[in-house]
């Protein structure tokens, strides 16, 4: 599906959010959009209270492959944090479209679906996504893979 400009702008968004994640892993941004407003950002960096920077990747420390044991880092999903910042300003986020960086992950699948947000952009693949049931696709979630102008359909499918 080809991108309007209005996806454009929001996906280049989408990276300068992710750009701010102090993860040392991953940068991993995500928007929520409704009729051209941003409502609600979010990046997947650590909890506040635990810098990585100085504590190290826990995930690196214990030689964890991408999209596996996620429970244990400090750090939660951008979709996460921005289902928070949402919460805490009271900002209703069905009828939105939602921009991440990668694939959500089955939690944030469920979260996305019961939210009732209509509409998931995303430019990579997630590598644990188990193709069973397709939890967004059931809850009459839109699912678009966005692909970059200078990335090949194999370069977006895996993180």
């Amino acid at each position: 599906m080809p991108l309007t400009d209005s996806d454009r702008k929001f996906i280049k968004q989408l990276k300068q959010v992710g750009e701010g994640s102090s993860c040392l892993r991953a940068k991993v941004g995500a928007i929520a959009v409704r009729q051209g407003k941003v409502l609600a950002t979010g990046d997947n960096s650590f909890h506040s209270c635990y810098d990585c920077n100085l504590i190290g990747c826990i995930r690196d420390i214990q030689q964890v492959p991408s999209g596996q044991k996620r429970e244990i880092c400090y750090g939660i999903c951008a979709e996460q944090r921005l289902f928070a910042h949402a919460v805490k300003e009271g900002v209703k986020l069905g009828g939105s479209t939602i921009y991440v960086t990668s694939h959500p992950c089955r939690i944030c699948e469920g979260m996305i679906a019961e939210s009732g947000i209509t509409k998931v952009v995303y430019l990579r693949g997630y590598p644990d996504v188990i193709p069973i049931y397709d939890t967004l696709k059931d809850f009459g979630v839109e699912v678009v893979q966005a692909f970059e102008e200078d990335q090949t359909p194999h370069e977006a499918s895996t993180i």
